[in-house]
């Protein structure tokens, strides 16, 4: 099936609580064109309301995650249908507790292995042509097992970073990979320590897996690990300032602790301002525990998985706004991300793709699967505040009117696998 260029922001409803949604039925089930099954730990329980009526009973998604990551999932799907794509969302359940899949069966939600639960898919005869994605579960293990056992059907791991792609060829972990954001971080050393020579990268080793990771990207990107002074920072260790002194020196801490890193930026206040970098990953940055002066002092370099931009993207938000009912958070962004990246995707093989959301850069495995290698870096500075330091292909923000009359309007094309430049200062 085609992919169309153009995606348009039509919005249909979807309820705030998803409840009566239909689920995945054992009795009934006729796979169309082009049918996502969509297995997550939604927590379906009978509406007790329902239990004294001789109606059918009424299902409600207690799993707040999950739901938010369907709406999202929806609002997209939703869209791409009304721009001509013949998307069919259909559900299950995925116990995580017992790692089993519930389906509806005349009423009744009846629990299947993965086994079962994989067989009675490939016995479908789309399946078998390739029309057909699961999209979960969220945990990595249980993704693993469903694509060992599949015989063709893709599994798209959406969230976890640590799924072990090796052997399946089925499986595809679309969140970037657990080691994403210090490989990029060491490409980036790797180019700042060519641009200028003389000046001094140190990496605080803290005893972690980190530390190595880091090392084996730098020396794979083309760098020298001998330019690079390690200094063992566990403990009560600290810097000395002298020995940088006139020299541009960039700090590169892998700590995911936030109280090292705080120490870090207090033991940094001696260091030129002007000729001092700290580099860090993305996600202690955000803590309330680290001191906004120190952090702002002198230039600061980070990778992170997410884009930063999205907030700016107002006909999304708006689209998702209407779909929850609520202000978006990141789970119903991930699966607007997700539905564009699944309609993107050509039968088995995943696309380079770029989302509002997130970057999807493939690393194949032989034999295996393939995981998602991206991650963003971001730089800042007193003079020009948060910059990015890579090129979107795609100007998700040039959508500004978000009036009902616009409901139409499509979105720019997605180029296909169109590179992601860097940019160095």
């Amino acid at each position: 099936m085609g992919i169309r260029s153009r995606f348009i922001t039509a919005l249909l409803a979807v309820t705030t609580a998803v409840q009566g949604q239909v689920l995945l039925a054992d009795s009934t089930f006729t796979i169309a064109r082009q049918t996502w099954i969509v297995a997550l730990p939604f927590e379906v329980s009978v509406d007790s309301a329902s239990v004294l009526t001789f109606d059918a009973p009424t299902y409600t998604m207690k799993n707040r995650m999950a739901v938010q990551f369907y709406t999202g999932l929806r609002a997209g799907v939703d869209s791409l249908n009304r721009s001509g794509f013949d998307i069919q969302l259909v559900l299950a359940e995925h116990v995580e507790a017992s790692n089993t899949y519930r389906l509806e069966s005349n009423d009744f939600l009846v629990s299947y292995s993965p086994e079962v639960f994989m067989a009675h898919l490939d016995r479908q005869a789309l399946c078998k042509g390739g029309e057909c994605k699961i999209i979960g579960p969220f945990r990595g293990d249980a993704s693993e097992t469903l694509a060992t056992l599949s015989t063709g059907i893709p599994v798209i791991n959406p969230v976890s970073r640590k799924v072990d792609v090796t052997a399946k060829p089925y499986l595809i972990a679309a969140a970037s990979h657990r080691t994403a954001e210090i490989t990029r971080l060491a490409e980036r050393a790797v180019a700042a320590q060519k641009m200028a020579p003389k000046s001094r990268t140190v990496l605080l080793m803290d005893g972690t897996s980190n530390d190595a990771a880091f090392l084996e990207a730098y020396a794979a990107a083309g760098g020298n690990t001998a330019d690079i002074i390690q200094k063992n920072y566990q403990g009560s260790a600290t810097l000395d300032a002298s020995a940088s002194a006139g020299v541009f020196t960039r700090i590169i801490s892998l700590s995911d602790k936030v109280l090292v890193t705080a120490r870090i930026l207090n033991q940094l206040r001696p260091f030129e301002a002007a000729k001092t970098e700290f580099w860090t990953l993305g996600n202690v940055l955000s803590s309330s525990a680290l001191d906004a002066q120190l952090l702002m002092r002198q230039p600061l370099v980070w990778s992170q998985v997410e884009r930063l931009d999205y907030i700016q993207f107002r006909r999304l938000d708006a689209l998702l706004f209407k779909a929850a009912q609520t202000t978006p958070g990141r789970w119903e962004w991930l699966g607007l991300d997700m539905a564009w990246f699944a309609a993107y995707m050509n039968e088995f093989v995943p696309n380079a793709f770029e989302g509002p959301r997130r970057i999807y850069l493939w690393k194949h495995l032989e034999g295996g699967g393939y995981y998602n290698q991206s991650a963003l870096i971001y730089r800042y500075d007193r003079k020009n505040g948060v910059q990015a330091q890579w090129t979107p292909s795609v100007d998700y923000a040039a959508e500004l009117d978000v009036q009902e009359s616009s409901e139409e309007a499509p979105i720019e094309g997605i180029p296909h696998d169109q590179p992601i430049e860097e940019r160095i200062p």
